[in-house]
């Protein structure tokens, strides 16, 4: 009986031998088997690392950072002239409009004064001796004509009685010799006949004609 029991015993310890062989056998191929998948996974990573990852057409695919930051500096440039046109077309340049003024009552405007041409006078004919000689000879026939005597002897400063005073400057030529007349033939109603004598007189510059007569 004692030896059924070692022996039984015996037989159990070698089956649990074999099963610790066992699981220890497969214990070891388990370890030999992770560094191999484990140094495939490593020489994977390191050929993907030295690939060039293809640029996808996928949309949804995840982009590179220098992508991302190229595209969102064009983006804000787009942005950026997009918003001035939006300015310039929101905001037109400001015009210089006039300033509303307030109705006023229409003021009367004075008509521009009519220039009036300047008369200029022509100029006054210049008188010599033969003139004045001419005059007094014209006046002298015209008074003998009427009755009077003619007395050479007559001056101004004598202090005669005497008509007229026309002077050549204001009058002209013929307008003496027309006042001369009109004078002689005053003295003749007033005075009748008489002596009388025509002379020349300069009284502030003007060249007068006198009518003495006595």
């Amino acid at each position: 009986m004692r030896k059924k029991i070692i022996t039984t015993l015996i037989l159990c310890g070698m089956l649990m031998l074999t099963a610790c062989s066992n699981n220890a056998d497969d214990t070891m191929l388990e370890l030999s088997s992770e560094p191999s998948a484990v140094i495939t996974s490593e020489s994977a990573a390191t050929d993907t690392s030295t690939v060039e990852p293809e640029i996808s057409s996928d949309p949804t695919a995840p982009v590179s950072s220098e992508a991302q930051t190229a595209n969102a500096a064009a983006d804000s440039k787009v942005t950026s002239n997009a918003a001035g046109t939006d300015n310039k077309t929101a905001n037109p340049p400001a015009t210089n409009t006039p300033a509303a003024t307030q109705s006023a009552e229409p003021t009367q405007t004075q008509p521009p004064a009519s220039s009036t041409p300047t008369v200029t006078e022509p100029p006054k004919p210049a008188f010599t001796e033969t003139d004045y000689a001419a005059i007094i000879q014209t006046v002298r026939e015209y008074g003998e004509g009427k009755g009077f005597i003619w007395d050479d002897s007559f001056t101004f400063e004598q202090g005669h009685q005497y008509y007229g005073r026309p002077s050549l400057e204001n009058d002209g030529y013929n307008g003496v010799i027309s006042m001369l007349k009109f004078h002689c033939d005053k003295i003749e109603r007033q005075v009748g006949i008489c002596y009388f004598k025509v002379v020349k007189h300069i009284y502030e510059g003007k060249t007068e004609f006198v009518v003495l007569y006595d």
